[in-house]
């Protein structure tokens, strides 16, 4: 059966139903399918896309089996909701991802690998494919001498991905470390190309996806996947940062890191490194300047100061949101007295953290003194400062150009580095297209010209790229656009890069008994016509609403907004509640793409 975009697997055998995921009652009913008459659900993996009203349909009887390796995810999703080191702050790992379930359902069996489930004559044997969650399994089913292959969201039909963003992944390191999943781009892949490969060796007649166009051609459509995959990740791995951080942990990253190291330049005398994350401009009169703060960054301060290198801290500029540029602006400040200054894009999430699940998220809200517009400028102390959005590293960022006399340095945060541009984290929001992401960071770059120095904090010293360099990037950039394209099912690809185009604003709330709660979802329209958004409340039962569906129509490039109320019950225990909302897109049912935490309070 089909629910918009998302198939689901359903056999009949003498009055009863067995479902390969499972999808809401309307879509159900629009199948002929009665809650009461589904015997069995057998799940893919953890995300709800795959287990829509999989509750309602164990409430109704139905025996749920899932990955073993993922069994907790279904029966104790309270203990992962309850762990806000496991999706909430502090994020540099996403899985477990937070697309998991809500609330929990009984399992009535977990499954391994090559497992065979007997059902009323029919037999279907489970794989374990992992891919975009770790314990994905697919299900094979023989139907008079043909196998169709149940197969999650591996792929979404011939050479197509669903989304790029649950395939951040670990890889060893030379050392024999481990990079995390913030810092691994696409590294799931090969689990995805593994999966495939062993289903292929079964001699599937079809491929089904969890969301996508059934494949009838499996051979092809896996070798025009390897092919799309591999096209990407060149082109990812030809300008990316992590070639000067992470040098020889791919063999696309020479351990040479000599000719990155050409790109760096000296630092301009007015500007200091007082270690961590910390970058201080210095006037002549010793009164400093500084750019993020980050663990023992006020000690380090005080002691400059002690030392005589330093002055009067005068105020501090953030360069973007991340706790290692952050986790210590509040102590500084305190320490200090300075005041701090951030630009219009980061500003309300260092206000209200709790109001976003992004990467590297600080809890501790952080007060701005000074809001700065896109390229508002601003004298201090003989230096000229301008302000930028930068949406590089993370949407949410911005740049600090330093003026003093003919020297020009700009803070770019972890934008830039020499070995490229810092994109490998999609949980970011990194956005591809003109003015987009790090091609409007380029661009500025361009403007600014090949002598303006570039400031990382993690990068000793600056480092500056030729305008060649600059327009290369920007050039593949473009070239990774068009491959993305043919790798995501969608229309455009910034729907399968983002995982936040629809969200939930606050992500997390506190609320007692009887209050009322509110949220607002915000849905990006990246295709290049207008497009209608409706979205529904899915509350838990109890929770008075007042209107739980809305819509609007979203202009192209824009992004709309709705807000919902509902009140918490008068007599709720407590403990963590989370929400849904559902979005039907464009004509499509999509299913719960965002989520909101409610911790309700005694």
């Amino acid at each position: 059966m089909r629910d918009g975009p998302r198939n689901v697997g359903a056999f009949r055998r003498e009055g009863r139903v067995l479902l390969i995921n499972s999808a809401g009652p309307e879509a159900l009913a629009r199948a002929g399918v009665e809650a009461p008459d589904v015997e069995w659900v057998l799940v893919t993996h953890h995300h709800r896309s795959a287990a829509e009203g999989l509750a309602d349909l164990a409430a109704a009887g139905a025996k749920v089996a899932v990955p073993e390796a993922e069994r907790d995810l279904f029966e104790r999703a309270e203990a992962f909701w309850g762990d806000d080191a496991l999706y909430r702050v502090h994020g540099y790992n996403f899985h477990p991802s937070p697309r998991t379930l809500r609330e929990s359902v009984p399992v009535a069996r977990g499954l391994t690998d090559g497992e065979v489930i007997e059902w009323r004559g029919l037999r279907v044997r489970a794989l374990a494919t992992p891919g975009p969650t770790a314990g994905g399994m697919s299900y094979l089913v023989e139907i008079d001498g043909e196998t169709s292959t149940f197969i999650g969201d591996l792929m979404s039909g011939p050479g197509k991905l669903w989304e790029f963003y649950s395939l951040q992944g670990r890889r060893p390191l030379p050392d024999g470390g481990l990079m995390m999943e913030y810092h691994g781009f696409g590294d799931r892949a090969e689990d995805v190309l593994r999966s495939l490969e062993g289903l292929l060796g079964e001699g599937p007649a079809r491929l089904i996806p969890s969301h996508g166009d059934v494949i009838e051609e499996p051979l092809q459509a896996v070798d025009a996947l390897r092919r799309n995959l591999e096209a990407c990740l060149a082109n990812y791995c030809s300008i990316s940062a992590a070639r000067w951080y992470f040098a020889g942990a791919r063999p696309e990253w020479p351990a040479d890191v000599a000719p990155l190291a050409r790109r760096l330049r000296p630092l301009p005398k007015w500007v200091r490194e007082p270690g961590n994350t910390t970058r201080a401009i210095v006037a002549e009169t010793g009164a400093a300047l500084l750019m993020d703060a980050w663990g023992d960054t006020p000690q380090r301060i005080q002691a400059g100061q002690q030392r005589g290198e330093l002055g009067r801290v005068e105020g501090l500029w953030i360069t973007h949101y991340h706790d290692d540029h952050v986790g210590a602006v509040n102590a500084l400040r305190a320490a200090q007295g300075c005041p701090v200054i951030a630009h219009e894009t980061m500003a309300d999430i260092l206000r209200r953290p709790d109001a976003y699940r992004m990467p590297c998220l600080e809890p501790e809200p952080i007060a701005v003194d000074r809001v700065t517009g896109d390229r508002e400028s601003w004298e201090w102390r003989g230096a000229r400062l301008t302000a930028y959005s930068f949406p590089g590293q993370t949407l949410l960022d911005a740049a600090l150009l330093v003026e003093v006399g003919k020297e020009r340095v700009l803070f770019v945060g972890d934008s830039l580095g020499p070995g490229g541009i810092d994109d490998y984290c999609l949980q970011n929001r990194n956005l591809l297209g003109p003015g987009l992401g790090h091609d409007a960071c380029l661009a500025l770059l361009e403007e600014l010209g090949p002598d303006c120095l570039l400031v990382n904090p993690h990068v000793e010293g600056a480092f500056a790229f030729t305008a060649a360099e600059v327009q290369e990037m920007r050039e593949t950039l473009a070239q990774r656009r068009e491959l993305l394209a043919q790798l995501l099912a969608w229309e455009d690809p910034n729907y399968g890069l983002d995982p936040q185009w629809v969200r939930c604003d606050p992500y997390f709330q506190r609320a007692r008994p009887g209050e009322a709660v509110e949220w607002t979802v915000h849905v990006r329209n990246y295709s290049s016509g207008s497009r209608t958004a409706a979205v529904r409340l899915r509350a838990p039962e109890g929770w008075e609403s007042g209107a739980d569906r809305t819509s609007l129509r979203i202009r192209p490039g824009g992004a709309g907004s709705m807000r919902f109320v509902a009140r918490v019950p008068e007599r709720m225990a407590p403990g963590r509640v989370v929400v849904g909302f559902t979005l039907r897109y464009g004509g499509r049912e999509l299913g719960e793409l965002a989520e909101g935490v409610v911790a309700v309070e005694g």
